[in-house]
């Protein structure tokens, strides 16, 4: 585990939690504090972060309507901590993004081309090398992500990551 203070709190049932509840250790994410700004303004909205967790083997997203961050509970159960911690860092992001009124999934853009997306993934990614995560392991954690084989080499390029040959 690259990021001791994460935890996670894989028996969590199918329902709704703080964000906190199942993740914790997230305080001292300087990541987060880019993303937020200030510790205190972090602090303020993860204190108010709901997760629903689903009864599905989907990863981590933002409901749109509601703000709430949603889990699917296989993913939960199973993902491995290091992608789990990268998981919360992007949808943190969009997050931030949400709250300022931006269009998380305007239609106009291809996923990978989406700048709400581009700006996650570039945080995430950065946040994935700061706590030593080589460029092999990104790739690993970027391809969990629903994009075919030319979306994700678009993506890495986009986004600057390079895999050794």
């Amino acid at each position: 585990m690259l990021v001791r203070t994460f935890r996670v709190r894989r028996s969590a049932a199918v329902g709704e939690y703080k964000l906190s509840e199942v993740f914790a250790g997230l305080g001292s994410s300087s990541a987060l504090l880019k993303v937020f700004g200030s510790k205190t303004q972090m602090a303020k909205i993860m204190n108010h972060l709901k997760l629903r967790v689903e009864r599905n083997d989907s990863g981590l997203w933002l409901d749109r309507d509601t703000g709430t961050i949603c889990i699917g509970s296989k993913h939960l159960a199973s993902a491995k901590n290091d992608f789990l911690y990268l998981d919360v860092i992007h949808v943190l992001v969009h997050v931030r993004q949400f709250l300022e009124g931006k269009e998380l999934y305007d239609q106009a853009f291809e996923y990978v081309d989406r700048p709400t997306e581009l700006e996650a993934y570039r945080t995430t990614v950065a946040e994935a090398r700061r706590v030593g995560m080589e460029e092999d392991e990104i790739l690993r954690y970027l391809r969990m992500d629903a994009v075919d084989d030319s979306e994700l080499g678009k993506l890495m390029e986009k986004i600057g990551v390079k895999v050794r040959r």
